[in-house]
């Protein structure tokens, strides 16, 4: 049975990946139009963080410069080449979600539905679901869930999630148990040569980002597009990725959000700190910690969505019926 479905499970998974690949968006891409330009000036020696704002952390470099590298060396064109690393990438994640997933003492029938989301899913994302880092972002974390009971690995897995997007460095909070030691040392294995490298520079992610304004995919964006509906306040600058709105519904927003989501998160971290560590549990509260994110946070773009893709797949759900409500 667990060969059966383990073959099955790849069968879906490449069939929809080859239609992903064969399948890029039409229209904007932010491997287009950002990552090949920041690769771009890091092979003409302009280094990220020290001579020009850089808005992610210091695990992306390698994979946003790799694909340039070999777009250099006349192999491939740097779109593809992006593209097909994060498509090994997946390959390489969804070979441990597999085996989690059909690992589960759950039902037979929940296991399928489970692969059948996780293969299913990324195809309604097609158009951004190998354009970006948000892929191997929360395969990062969905790995490190995996392997929680070991905890070094653990730890060294949830860091690399944070040094691709610093979003999840709240959660080490509910996640720390007594293992302080292997928490500090899967940092330093992860950030400490950054760090070393780019010291106080890295710094500039938090200029960047907090200069943006509400960006247009946000549910604040959404409250404020609708206030603007009967007030005619806001105008949209027509900047991609975020294209915001101006006005003064929008500076009061924002300065709303700047309270609210930083005081939610706090709250769901602290409501969830005392409970047991399980990995149902951290499936759990990461959900949580997500949707809350979702609902307060400025930033908030489509290809986000596909956090919850993994997560949902290998949570532990008791029957089929619950999986589906």
């Amino acid at each position: 049975m667990k060969r059966k479905l383990l073959l099955l499970a790849w069968l879906g998974f490449f069939l929809t990946r080859i239609f992903i690949l064969a399948n890029p968006p039409q229209n904007y891409s932010d491997v287009f139009h950002d990552y090949r330009r920041y690769a771009s000036m890091w092979a003409s020696g302009i280094p990220p963080y020290f001579e020009h704002l850089y808005e992610y952390p210091p695990a992306t470099l390698p994979l946003l410069y790799v694909p340039e590298m070999l777009n250099r060396a006349n192999i491939g064109h740097y779109y593809e080449n992006y593209r097909l690393q994060i498509f090994l990438l997946d390959i390489l994640i969804s070979y441990f979600i597999f085996r989690q997933i059909i690992g589960l003492t759950t039902e037979p029938a929940v296991k399928i539905f489970a692969l059948v989301f996780y293969n299913l899913a990324p195809v309604i994302a097609k158009d951004f679901f190998y354009e970006g880092i948000d892929w191997i972002f929360i395969g990062s974390l969905s790995l490190a869930i995996i392997y929680s009971s070991r905890r070094i690995l653990f730890w060294i897995l949830f860091w690399l999630s944070t040094g691709i997007k610093l979003l999840t460095a709240p959660l080490a909070v509910v996640f720390l148990k007594k293992d302080w030691k292997q928490m500090i040392l899967g940092f330093l294995l992860v950030w400490g040569l950054p760090l070393l490298i780019f010291r106080s520079s890295l710094g500039v992610m938090f200029v960047y980002n907090n200069e943006r304004g509400i960006k247009y995919a946000a549910f604040p964006g959404f409250v404020v597009e609708t206030i603007n509906y009967f007030t005619h306040s806001e105008t949209r600058r027509n900047e991609p990725p975020d294209f915001e709105l101006r006005g003064p519904v929008s500076q009061a927003a924002e300065k709303v959000v700047s309270l609210v989501f930083p005081l939610s998160l706090f709250l769901v971290l602290l409501y969830e700190w005392p409970k047991p560590k399980t990995y149902a549990g951290s499936i759990k509260i990461s959900l949580i910690f997500f949707l809350t994110m979702f609902f307060t946070a400025k930033i908030f773009s489509q290809p986000f969505h596909l956090w919850y893709v993994p997560l949902i797949a290998l949570f532990p759900f008791k029957s089929i019926k619950y999986q589906l409500s």
